[in-house]
């Protein structure tokens, strides 16, 4: 593996993985090895898309040995990237491509006349370059990485993109129309994250999540919960859960995204079968992720929490940190400021 000690990242992750309490750093990029990538929509894909896998692979691999020797708790993984478009136009409608990213348009504009247009089909375009896209990875691995999920969404979030922000409405003008979506969405989810994971294969037993989380055993993630933000936790109730659930149903562990701007509805994510491990990211005009963690330290006492701090942050919440099971996400400027985030966590752990 293209990581230096990756043996004692590898008995770290399954130590933790038992453990009650623990704080694990991920250093999630380093600013010095930074390079400018080529336009996404300059590929042309979907077409060519062995060829724009092979440069990002490539561009990852050259990443890698700059930082092959830091001993953080981060797995050398790669997985297809398309910008964001890809967690959901897999069940239809129409999608472009950007500089950076790409995006997927609403297409139910009407119920009756648009709830066909949304299926599940595996040739769809969009769920091929993600599972053939994995798949062409894990081809071309020689064992110096390890190949990850891309991921996907829960179902309210594939529900918000597919119906726009109508969506919010349908909750009081159109609530069966709106579960029945909400189902679909959850069986689409389930389809994606089956497949992804099934190309990929295990790794240490278990999956790598699209975030880059080592989950052991019949594990998926991520899964997002990013419409959660709009909504009350009486709404999140009843559209978000029932469906979310049958999302995870049967899993051994879950990893979720969602935002510190809706902390309202962090203490009824929680309450997701089978989710334990769980992100809060850091937004504009918010609380950081690390001020809520704390705050709702009670309704997370049992799941693993995945914040992103900066370096005082970790210095300033060791005592906390030390009585909790916490994994840091940590964005460096130099290769010698992540080996500094890195010490820092070590000496309280």
């Amino acid at each position: 593996m293209i990581k230096n000690n990756i043996e004692k990242t590898n008995e770290r992750l399954k130590k933790f993985a038992d453990a009650k309490k623990g704080t694990l750093i991920q250093v999630k990029s380093i600013k010095e090895f930074s390079v400018k990538r080529k336009r996404l929509d300059s590929w042309g894909l979907p077409d060519n898309m062995e060829e724009y896998l092979d440069y990002r692979l490539a561009l990852f691999l050259e990443y890698w040995e700059n930082r092959k020797s830091l001993d953080d708790d981060i797995i050398p993984a790669i997985n297809p990237w398309y910008g964001i478009a890809e967690h959901t136009a897999f069940i239809g409608g129409t999608a472009e491509f950007g500089d950076e990213t790409s995006w997927h348009h609403s297409f139910i504009n009407d119920w009756a006349e648009d709830r066909h247009k949304a299926t599940i089909d595996d040739n769809n375009a969009w769920l091929r370059l993600v599972v053939e896209g994995i798949e062409y990875l894990s081809d071309k691995c020689d064992g110096s990485y390890a190949v990850k999920l891309r991921g996907g969404e829960g179902a309210m979030d594939i529900a918000n993109i597919a119906r726009g922000n109508e969506m919010f409405y349908d909750f009081f003008e159109h609530p069966e129309e709106l579960h029945e979506f909400l189902d679909f969405c959850a069986k689409a989810a389930r389809h994606t994250l089956t497949k992804q994971a099934e190309a990929a294969g295990s790794y240490m037993g278990g999956i790598i999540t699209g975030f880059d989380i080592w989950l052991p055993g019949h594990s998926t993630g991520h899964l997002s919960e990013d419409a959660s933000v709009m909504i009350s936790p009486d709404q999140f109730r009843e559209f978000a859960l029932p469906h979310t659930n049958a999302i995870t149903a049967g899993f051994d562990h879950v990893f979720m995204h969602t935002h510190s701007a809706g902390s309202q509805n962090i203490p009824e994510i929680a309450k997701i079968d089978n989710l334990d491990y769980l992100e809060i990211s850091n937004d504009p005009n918010a609380p950081k992720s690390i001020e809520i963690y704390k705050e709702l330290a009670d309704p997370l006492e049992d799941m693993t929490i995945v914040v992103s701090t900066t370096i005082d942050e970790i210095k300033d919440n060791i005592e906390f940190l030390a009585d909790k099971k916490t994994i840091l996400w940590y964005d460096a400027e130099t290769m010698k400021d992540a080996e500094e985030a890195v010490s820092l966590v070590r000496s309280f752990t």
